[in-house]
């Protein structure tokens, strides 16, 4: 073992039902959060309310998803809902759409 080596197992990609199940455990468990009213689910100060809530969606959401996955997943859902939320807030005050798409490229 060299200086610079980091022991990892590494995962093989979960197969299309693996990745089915993966959904629909985190489905499931988005659903609760929203019938809860919990927006981010990773906040360490309203865990216990995701634990008595939603534990057990959380934990057969956290044992049939890549761990990864399940990060990624609560969060882009947060994100997901904080851009949405601003959208609507900017629609509500009389903002609309542009004509046109912003390109960043260089040219």
């Amino acid at each position: 073992m060299g200086f610079f080596q980091k022991e990892e197992t590494v995962q093989a990609p979960p197969n299309k039902s693996k990745r089915l199940e993966c959904w629909d455990s985190r489905d499931k468990f988005f659903q609760c959060l929203t019938e809860n009213k919990i927006d981010n689910s990773l906040d360490p100060k309203i865990q216990s309310k995701v634990e008595l809530n939603c534990g057990e969606l959380r934990n057969d959401f956290k044992n049939k998803c890549v761990a990864s996955w399940f990060k990624y997943f609560q969060e882009k859902r947060f994100n997901d809902l904080i851009r949405q939320r601003y959208i609507e807030k900017l629609e509500a005050e009389g903002a609309q759409p542009l004509p046109f798409k912003l390109d960043n490229r260089k040219q």
